[in-house]
């Protein structure tokens, strides 16, 4: 409980420090509400402030979480299924640092990232994931508000959901290691272990991540049929497939 504690009061600090003598917009609250899938009865709030045109923080505080347990958390864009943010089911567009909830079930995470990838509906709501299973989504924080989403849904192209799907980036593993998707899916890695990935490939030179740390991911649309096989630079071994098809 003392740590969970000294840490509020850290990122508290950084809030406040980091936007002296700046002309840093007004701090921003989000409530987090029980998702949609299974939820542990989980609340708390997601805080964000600008500093400058290339640097915000968001900091996340939870409570009501399973006790001692390993989660993620990313900023999604607004998709297609809803105009309510969270239901929307649209894509990771940035990722919170992994974390662990501590024995009370509470955590406090911090991100700093440039604005402009958290932008209008490119951060439209930030779910709260299980690190075990990112099906499981206890709390999601709606960013984008309900008209403004209603008036981005009838002024923007979304991305389908069919056409996105995720791989999760374990140690030394990814899974699934064999995914079929239709040309024009993008596919979304996301580093749910503990050490540091990336994502290469010989047969598609496009796919090409920088080091992810855990918590981070990245994207990529795929646009030619084919069968690319992709791999960790850094694990002997660990490598997968995906076989791109025509819609």
């Amino acid at each position: 409980m003392a740590r969970f504690f000294r840490l509020n009061s850290v990122l508290a600090s950084a809030l406040l420090l980091s936007s002296a003598g700046a002309a840093a917009t007004p701090t921003l609250t989000f409530p987090f509400k029980a998702a949609i899938t299974p939820t542990s009865g989980g609340s708390g709030q997601l805080t964000v402030r600008t500093l400058s045109p290339t640097s915000s923080i968001s900091v996340l505080t939870l409570r009501g979480l399973t006790p001692s347990t390993p989660y993620v958390a990313h900023y999604h864009a607004l998709g297609a299924a809803s105009s309510d943010p969270c239901a929307s089911n649209g894509p990771i567009t940035l990722g919170f640092p992994a974390f662990r909830s501590n024995a009370q079930g509470q955590a406090t995470v911090l991100l700093r990232a440039d604005p402009a990838r958290i932008k209008g509906t490119l951060g439209a709501y930030v779910n709260v994931h299980t690190a075990a299973n990112l099906a499981v989504v206890p709390l999601c924080a709606s960013v984008l508000k309900t008209g403004k989403a209603q008036a981005a849904q009838s002024t923007t192209t979304a991305v389908p959901a069919a056409l996105q799907q995720t791989v999760k980036i374990g140690d030394n593993f990814f899974m699934p290691a064999a995914l079929s998707v239709a040309a024009g899916t993008t596919v979304t890695w996301l580093h749910t272990g503990k050490v540091t990935h990336n994502v290469l490939s010989v047969d598609l030179p496009g796919i090409h991540s920088a080091d992810l740390q855990p918590g981070e991911s990245y994207s990529y649309t795929f646009k030619t049929p084919g069968t690319f096989t992709y791999y960790c630079s850094y694990h002997e071994g660990m490598s997968a497939t995906i076989t791109v098809t025509n819609r």
